[in-house]
């Protein structure tokens, strides 16, 4: 056999090398056969053609290195010591960083704009992104939770930036806040002795210390809502027969603090998936997730009140959905491919924005009067150096009006303090601040 057929059987030895990283590792030539056989519909021709013609440039290297150690003496073959390392090296960085950076990064490097002034800041104190409900009940009471240095809470109100501490955990007691409404109120959860066994706890404005809240026995998981206004709570149960076999859902409201608790039978199919979203019992509507694609309202006897809303364009937007008068706003939770979407159809416009890729929306807040969206955006992978952002959008036209961009996974977030001010979270080197802008005039 020549030396250039040995050089060349030699070359194959490539498809061995393997490729590391965290999560585990695979071979170069698994790492091919699975994009090219398995993964054409997830991975652009573009991407796997570069894979492969990177694959055969390497393996073209490898027959002339190869040929020209066999044309030597046998110490040659010790370079075989230094060129195996540095391809396995290039082999990671390429196929794991270089190569898909292209492909699943796009650039986003629009200078940050907007110039509204600022009605007050406060320091060391970010934007809490707690549970709430779809109907920006926070947002039309002018008022955002946030989180400061020392790890407390307080709730930021206008129309005078005031701040009101909210004093919820024990020093020490570790727990968790499941929701939250105007008010300062929150329902929150504390393990007091460390066994796992929670305690709820409800406290709002209303009253002067956190009242504890009884879970109903004969439920292993409890997630209730709160309609701070009624001071009522609200959860989703759902009932099963003896085979295991879904045979109701319900509805179940409890006035605070220890009222009784009324059922309302939901008159839903049953294998829909429905979960309770937000509530007003004022208004008399339940918000009820069906299926993770559909919002229906339903009233005080358990029936539709109108027609499902399903967002188009969107197979599942769970909780990513905000109610306004007359529209609504909608967003991707999670995307496998393809840009991160925002749409929202409301009396003053309707539209679709994009994020470039590599990028995820973090969290969105509605101007109550539905004149503009604001969007947190961070990384959603773990290459390239994508920097966190905060946009808003003009609905009338789907505009961006005001950006600011803020470090890498900071998670910075935005809020509307009714419809004149927006909170905003800005980290400057070391410190965080929340600042409350004016919004223009309309």
């Amino acid at each position: 056999m020549s030396r250039t057929a040995v050089a060349l059987a030699l070359s194959f030895l490539i498809y061995l090398v393997p490729i590391v990283h965290v999560h585990g590792g695979t071979l170069l030539g698994i790492y091919l056969w699975v994009m090219l056989v398995e993964g054409r519909g997830e991975f652009e021709p573009q991407w796997i053609a570069l894979n492969l013609a990177l694959a055969i440039a390497l393996q073209a290297a490898w027959a002339t290195a190869f040929r020209w150690i066999l044309s030597g003496t046998w110490l040659r073959w010790l370079l075989v010591a230094g060129f195996v390392p540095a391809t396995a090296v290039t082999v990671v960085v390429m196929y794991l960083l270089v190569i898909p950076t292209l492909f699943l990064i796009e650039a986003d490097d629009r200078p940050e704009i907007g110039t509204w002034p600022v009605a007050c800041s406060v320091p060391d104190a970010s934007i809490a992104g707690l549970p709430t409900g779809v109907t920006l009940a926070l947002e039309r009471a002018g008022e955002v939770w946030i989180h400061s240095a020392d790890g407390g809470y307080a709730v930021l109100s206008q129309p005078d930036c005031s701040i009101d501490p909210r004093k919820l955990f024990f020093p020490g007691v570790q727990g968790s806040i499941g929701f939250v409404g105007p008010g300062g109120a929150a329902l929150y959860r504390m393990d007091a002795d460390g066994d796992r066994q929670f305690e709820y706890w409800y406290l709002d404005r209303q009253q002067s210390a956190p009242r504890r809240i009884e879970a109903p026995s004969d439920l292993s998981h409890w997630a209730p809502l709160v309609d701070a206004p009624s001071r009522a709570l609200a959860w989703l149960e759902t009932r099963r027969g003896a085979d295991r076999q879904v045979v109701a859902h319900i509805i179940a409201v409890r006035t605070l603090p220890d009222g009784p608790t009324l059922s309302i039978p939901l008159q839903i199919d049953r294998v829909s998936n429905p979960r309770l979203v937000d509530f007003d019992l004022a208004a008399g509507y339940f918000v009820i997730l069906r299926n993770y694609r559909e919002i229906i309202r339903v009233g005080p006897d358990g029936l539709a009140l109108a027609a499902p809303l399903r967002p188009p364009g969107f197979d599942s937007v769970g909780a990513n959905v905000r109610l306004l008068d007359g529209g609504w706003v909608a967003w991707d939770g999670y995307r496998e491919k393809g840009r991160y979407r925002l749409a929202w159809s409301l009396p003053r416009g309707s539209g679709i924005y994009e994020i470039p890729k590599g990028r995820g929306i973090m969290a969105v807040s509605a101007d109550p009067a539905g004149r503009y969206i604001a969007i947190s955006v961070s990384g959603t992978l773990s290459i390239g150096s994508v920097e966190d952002s905060v946009r808003v959008v003009r609905v009338r036209d789907g505009a961006e009006v005001w950006r600011r961009y803020l470090p890498r996974y900071t998670r910075g977030r935005a809020a509307f303090l009714g419809s004149d001010r927006l909170a905003v979270t800005v980290v400057d080197g070391s410190d965080i601040r929340t600042d409350v802008l004016r919004l223009p005039a309309p």
